[in-house]
């Protein structure tokens, strides 16, 4: 395998995941602010049932590309893309979507070149795996459900549809009055036989109490009729569980192609990261990493007891001698997003995509990161470790990214993906704001992205530096957080001493406790905000 080759024949993450995905943002900003002809009587809005289908793409797109789907996220751009040119006739929108449609088909070129690149970096060796395929699990399961609620929404949108038509057949035209604008959305008129009926328009700016509105009315069934009702959105619910069905159909069937001939492996090291995540090394640099659904057990433990981890995380203790990691073989696809198979004393172990080898928080227990950090300044408890200036600003940022979220779906409030946007913005302000670290005399306080832990003294190992960033490990498991980069230079010694200092008192029986960061609280009110509104 020829590794620096095929490194460097990836198409780089931030392509997809910036460049594209926030293309896709600036182009509907674009199209969501050009000028569209208003509702009238001679020229209604009448729902569009294709368009409502090519949301489905419109979404998809910014969310495959976030989540390393890229092909098919570039496809979905692209026919986004040629959609709108077709159905929308607005001028803006369609050179918006044009142009990202053309970048997303540059990528997906360059995508395509890069995993043919990749490939045959990879060597020559080749395989059958062994046995059969496995079994079609739950995936099979959960896409046959996503079809038939697929085609049971197609069914509503059908009847729903049926009922409008028999109801406008029916109607007669009158002339209503509004008497009410509540909400500054929410526009109320009355009838002539007293009657009254509330719509929320396009445009409700443009209506004031008392002027007349053309309706339909059929008994209580009353519609504007510059504005039919619209329940094309059925289409696009069915539309979406129907394509996450032809996903999960085409990644199953990928990973059961690997059984049909002879594919690439190449033989690496197995070394576990985290729950069920091993990263993956050839010749001492890491080529990728896999997810698998168990604990493949690939690693001896490395130390006797937590005692000594402790010992020699802290610097007082040699490590012991590291056994070599397990070699798997990797068979199947060998790029970036590919479907592979681990095998292990020649049987497959596990099928999994090939990903991206990124900085982790959580780094595992046998690992010795940085230096050791000795106690060595005095502080006054109770102490904290408030972010700096650089965080701060970056947290006023996000802030404002999630109230343009807001304020983009009180008038866009299909776009679903604008919320999630503006959650994630939230959760990462509300911690810029945060405490990193908070030391008291009986326990320290780490802040994170979900959780805040309060680790007891007693239960605190130690601490270790790489460069402006510590490594705290803990627990009777010797689990270990990675702090953000911290201001303080002397936040490590002062976490060591106030550490000293603590165990003089001996409190034995405490425990680390976990809860949720009060973050997640603040984005489960503007998810809640975003529902209200």
């Amino acid at each position: 395998m020829d590794l620096q080759r095929w490194q460097a024949a990836a198409v780089p993450w931030w392509v997809t995941k910036v460049g594209l995905a926030g293309g896709w943002v600036v182009a509907f900003y674009f199209a969501a602010s050009a000028n569209e002809a208003p509702c009238t009587t001679a020229q209604p809005c009448v729902p569009d049932p294709l368009f409502a289908l090519a949301v489905v793409p419109l979404l998809a797109t910014p969310l495959l590309l976030l989540f390393g789907r890229v092909l098919t996220g570039c496809a979905m751009g692209v026919l986004f893309g040629a959609l709108d040119i077709v159905l929308d006739g607005s001028a803006a929108s369609n050179i918006a979507f044009g142009l990202h449609a053309g970048a997303c088909a540059v990528v997906a070129a360059w995508t395509v070149r890069s995993r043919a690149d990749q490939h045959e970096a990879a060597g020559a060796t080749l395989v059958s795996l062994p046995d059969m395929p496995p079994q079609r699990g739950v995936l099979r399961i959960v896409a046959v459900l996503l079809v038939v609620f697929g085609f049971l929404t197609f069914v509503q949108y059908d009847i729903t549809n049926g009922e409008i038509e028999q109801h406008v057949a029916n109607a007669s035209r009158v002339e209503a009055e509004i008497v009410e604008i509540k909400d500054t959305h929410e526009v109320w008129v009355e009838l002539p036989d007293e009657q009254r009926a509330g719509f929320e328009p396009l445009a409700p700016e443009t209506y004031e109490v008392g002027d007349a509105v053309p309706v339909l009315a059929d008994g209580t069934w009353v519609r504007m009729e510059n504005e039919p009702e619209d329940v094309t959105w059925w289409l696009t619910l069915g539309g979406a569980a129907v394509f996450f069905a032809i996903m999960l159909a085409v990644r199953e069937r990928r990973r059961r192609a690997l059984w049909t001939g002879p594919v690439k492996a190449v033989r690496v090291q197995a070394v576990p990261i985290g729950p069920r995540r091993i990263l993956l090394r050839h010749t001492n640099s890491d080529v990728a990493t896999v997810t698998t659904l168990a604990d493949l057990g690939l690693e001896e433990p490395l130390y006797h007891d937590t005692e000594q981890f402790g010992r020699v995380w802290r610097g007082e203790e040699d490590p012991p001698v590291r056994l070599d990691p397990a070699e798997v073989l990797v068979a199947g696809e060998l790029h970036h997003g590919g479907q592979v198979a681990l095998l292990l004393d020649g049987e497959v172990v596990a099928t999994s995509t090939l990903g991206r080898v990124r900085p982790r928080h959580t780094v595992h227990s046998a690992h010795l990161p940085g230096e050791p950090v000795t106690a060595g300044t005095p502080v006054d408890l109770p102490h904290a470790v408030w972010p700096g200036d650089r965080r701060r600003t970056e947290g006023a940022v996000l802030l404002l990214g999630a109230a343009g979220a807001l304020i983009a779906l009180k008038y866009y409030p299909d776009l679903i993906v604008l919320a999630l946007i503006g959650v994630q913005c939230v959760l990462s302000a509300v911690t810029r704001f945060q405490p990193m670290l908070r030391l008291d005399h009986k326990s320290v306080v780490l802040y994170t992205g979900i959780w805040t832990y309060r680790v007891p003294w007693a239960q605190l190992h130690g601490v270790r530096r790489s460069g402006p960033q510590l490594m705290l490990a803990f627990g009777p498991h010797g689990d270990v957080l990675t702090t953000p980069q911290l201001p303080d230079r002397q936040a490590g010694e002062k976490l060591m001493w106030a550490r000293a200092r603590s165990l003089l008192a001996d409190r034995p029986g405490e425990r680390v406790t976990r809860r949720l960061n009060v973050s997640v609280l603040v984005g489960l009110a503007y998810a809640g905000l975003v529902l209200f509104i």
